[in-house]
């Protein structure tokens, strides 16, 4: 892991996404200042999110096509050339509110596929008895990163205007695109030329198919993004109204809450990779029973403080789980077909997520906060299933 390549990977990524982080506290400003409009604010997640799904489905024809080095770099450096469009927009008083939402589907479009390129990127450049410290690592600098840029934004926000933090993200974009521009070119799978293009769409789901321990993988994250769906912040919004009696200002201590047991679980993996390497096959379901205990108990505890706690436990089972799990998929995938791979888990996982979200949505009108949470108890619980084969395998 002290690799000059691994070094320069999480920098870059860092960078890269702290700079997400404030421009999207930055779009979700400037929409609000445009308009003025509730209902298109909430358009800001929808369309990041569907833009993402659809490049998610579309990320192996890159594949194919380029190495994943490029994938990375091109991707993070077309992001920086959007964003000065972007700002060009504000400062020219050039676009409205759907030009706004149509690059910043482009820019969410780009990250659809860089993110399964690096995850595909790391076992190439550390050594498999490193790859959980690894997946520990780059999840404590993410969360770390996560946390601290929200706060940072809304502070940032209040000092300058949008266009000010937009020159921010800017140059954050630039420095990350110089450090993924140093990683090694690690060469790709090659395009055949008998293979129609509209075959390669599936490739990662063949792989999927074919392999036993793969397919109960994506069960399972396929199950734990339909529960996630939970805690999306307009569910929390309603418990802590309707079950916890308390203002909004606890709405987003527990967020923190959350955000604390991430960053402490990713840091205790990196520190103890061994440990927790060596005894993977018992984390994983002793996790998804912490998760699914700490769910049911938050959805019908009535006292704030012991609300904080159970987030907090959640949030570090779940963290612990994402990197078990993440180190499964990248330690049964062929190298060659890895980066496909997560283009499907990708796909696979924003799609149950928003549909989840949805449905969560409509389940709000007709039953109560406390039963959704019970729900997606359930389903973490029904995990135990595919990581029982999971384990035989």
């Amino acid at each position: 892991m002290a690799s000059k390549s691994f070094r320069h990977l999480w920098i870059g990524q860092a960078l890269a996404n702290m700079g997400d982080i404030l421009y999207i506290v930055a779009l979700i400003s400037l929409i609000h200042t445009v308009t003025g409009s509730p209902v298109l604010l909430t358009a800001v997640p929808l369309v990041i999110t569907f833009s993402r799904f659809i490049s998610s489905v579309m990320a192996p024809l890159l594949l194919n096509r380029s190495q994943m080095k490029f994938l990375i770099a091109y991707s993070q450096l077309a992001k920086t050339l959007l964003l000065i469009l972007f700002l060009a927009m504000v400062l020219f008083s050039l676009g409205n509110v759907w030009l706004y939402l149509a690059v910043a589907s482009m820019i969410s479009f780009l990250d659809g596929w860089a993110l399964p390129a690096r995850n595909a990127y790391i076992p190439f450049i550390v050594k498999r008895e490193e790859l959980m410290g690894a997946n520990g690592f780059l999840s404590t600098v993410d969360q770390t990163i996560q946390f601290s840029s929200w706060a940072l934004g809304g502070l940032l926000l209040a000092l300058l205007n949008e266009s000010l933090l937009f020159v921010l993200v800017i140059l954050l974009f630039l420095a990350s695109t110089l450090y993924m521009l140093k990683l090694p070119a690690i060469p790709g799978t090659t395009l055949q030329q008998k293979k129609y293009w509209w075959k390669e769409f599936g490739e990662g789901w063949t792989e999927v198919r074919k392999n036993e321990r793969l397919r109960n993988i994506f069960f399972i994250y396929g199950l734990e993004s339909a529960a996630g769906a939970v805690w999306i912040a307009a569910v929390l919004y309603l418990y802590v109204d309707l079950v916890l009696h308390r203002s909004e200002a606890w709405w987003g201590f527990i967020n923190s809450s959350f955000f604390i047991g991430l960053v402490l679980a990713s840091y205790l993996v990196f520190k103890l990779h061994g440990f927790f390497s060596r005894r993977r096959d018992v984390w994983l379901p002793v996790c998804m029973i912490m998760t699914s205990l700490a769910t049911l108990v938050f959805a019908w505890n009535e006292a704030a403080l012991f609300a904080l706690v159970l987030s907090l436990i959640f949030g570090a089972f779940d963290q612990i789980k994402t990197i078990v799990l993440q180190t499964y998929l990248q330690e049964n995938s062929p190298h060659e077909e890895i980066g496909k791979v997560y283009a499907s888990q990708g796909a696979l996982t924003t799609l149950l997520f928003g549909l989840s979200s949805l449905g969560v949505g409509m389940l709000l009108e007709i039953t109560s906060v406390q039963i959704i949470f019970s729900v997606s108890a359930f389903l973490l619980l029904l995990t135990l299933i595919p990581i029982q084969a999971l384990r035989k395998g």
